[in-house]
């Protein structure tokens, strides 16, 4: 399909429809002046997808004939929601590194967790109790583990309750404005 549209925007006497099945049912379609053409493109808005959308919404154009349309203009910054919340001190657990994890246990006054550089929140927070029991504590302290497990979760809990609040607030804040 590919290649039959970019033999069609280059406006190529030979257009390979016979490459495949679906270019083949396609054809007649593909080929017919007075027929109707809808094209169902799937974009993402997160930054780190901005390659792929562009080039989507460019096979799309040029599946419609107005690839002159789309074009890519100075970049733009785009902050991920991770560094949006860091600069607010807000961060879920599972994004700390290894001494934010270390700064939390000594504030909650958990002690004796074998905590080599290995472990940061990410690791944690994939940790079942069972697993946190045998690799973080020296006896295998159940209490302790779990402690630490239900702590872990309570924080990840309340984080993501700001979180949602803040995303709320500002879709709420974007509305007021349109």
């Amino acid at each position: 399909l590919k290649e039959c549209i970019r033999a069609r925007a280059s406006k190529s006497s030979r257009i390979p429809y016979r490459n495949s099945s679906l270019t083949r049912i396609l054809r007649e379609s593909l080929e017919n002046e007075n027929g109707k053409l809808c094209v169902i493109a799937c974009v993402a808005p997160n930054s780190t997808d901005t390659e792929h959308t562009m080039e989507t919404l460019k096979t799309v154009s040029t599946i419609v004939g107005i690839d002159d349309r789309i074009t890519e203009e100075r970049a733009h910054a785009v902050t991920p929601q991770t560094q949006q919340h860091t600069k607010r001190g807000i961060l879920l657990p599972k994004q700390w590194d290894h001494e934010q994890l270390k700064t939390f246990l000594t504030k909650k006054k958990i002690t004796r967790v074998k905590l080599t550089e290995k472990y940061d929140g990410r690791v944690l927070m994939k940790m079942s109790q069972a697993m946190m029991r045998t690799q973080l504590f020296d006896e295998g302290d159940k209490e302790l583990a779990d402690t630490l497990f239900n702590v872990l979760r309570r924080e990840n809990d309340r984080v993501s309750k700001i979180q949602r609040k803040e995303r709320t607030n500002i879709a709420n804040e974007r509305k007021g404005k349109m």
